[in-house]
């Protein structure tokens, strides 16, 4: 991280006069105190240190996470190369500014394809916009497969905790929709969908709430309502999420079935083909 690049001098020259005052003279250590301070003040902040520095030198993914990027996820591919790039470098900052909580992996690690996966959703959908960050969401614990909680004491792929700004995933489910997307709903699209709902309330949001809606989604994806609740875990859900994830993975069939509300999507997140 580039807080510990710029704080290795200090601690080494603090290091130094350490050294120097307990071999030489300990006259020297009035000279390792404020190296000393100095790289506790850098070390304290480091967050806001190494976010100025990578938000503005954002860093690259490796080949490997580049590859998924362009193998699985079309709203990346129909980008231009600069886009990508850009796209690219908001997925690595989306992964350093997010708290992401790993249960039941082993050794408390969360490989960095699932991040990827989750993060691609939520930058996909702010990609238009200055600000990519939810805020009020910056704790993600992802699951190795479908979890109970006590809100749903069953076994689910994803859940959204407005209050906890917390959102759980499950893993399996995450990279199923995300390796697979015309074949299984994406349920970190889904959740982020609402997340984003949340912080932009004085949007144009299209209703869908029409009787014809569930049929209408399923004309557009081939996804029929039992699919998108049997991937979730939960029943009743709302057909708003599921219309945002069909506006960003199957773009042209969406526009042809929602006419209207293909141009207030577009309005509020840019076109997504």
């Amino acid at each position: 991280m580039f807080a510990n690049k710029i704080m290795l001098p200090f601690v080494l020259i603090a290091a130094l006069f350490l050294v120097l005052a307990w071999t030489v003279d300990d006259s020297y250590s009035i000279y390792f105190v404020p190296f000393l301070v100095i790289a506790a003040l850098i070390f304290i902040l480091s967050p806001q240190i190494n976010w100025w520095w990578y938000s503005r030198n954002p860093p690259e993914l490796s080949l490997e996470l580049r590859t998924i990027l362009e193998r699985s996820f079309g709203f990346y591919r129909r980008l231009s190369k600069a886009e990508q790039r850009r796209f690219r470098g908001r997925v690595a900052l989306f992964n350093m500014g997010v708290d992401w909580e790993p249960l039941a992996f082993p050794e408390d690690f969360l490989p960095p394809d699932i991040q990827v996966a989750i993060a691609a959703q939520a930058v996909a959908l702010t990609f238009r916009r200055e600000q990519f960050l939810f805020d009020q969401f910056e704790k993600v614990i992802v699951f190795p497969r479908p979890f109970p909680t006590p809100e749903y004491p069953y076994d689910h792929a994803s859940e959204m905790h407005e209050v906890d700004g917390c959102l759980l995933f499950s893993a399996e489910q995450v990279m199923k929709g995300f390796v697979k997307p015309t074949e299984w709903y994406n349920v970190a699209m889904h959740e982020y969908a609402k997340v984003f709902r949340l912080k932009y309330p004085e949007e144009a949001w299209p209703g869908f709430s029409d009787e014809t809606v569930w049929a209408q989604l399923e004309l557009v994806s081939g996804m029929p309502r039992a699919h998108v609740e049997s991937v979730i875990g939960v029943a009743g859900v709302d057909a708003f999420p599921v219309a945002v994830h069909h506006f960003f993975i199957f773009p042209e069939r969406f526009a042809a079935v929602f006419k209207q509300e293909n141009q207030e999507f577009s309005k509020i997140f840019g076109s997504p083909a």
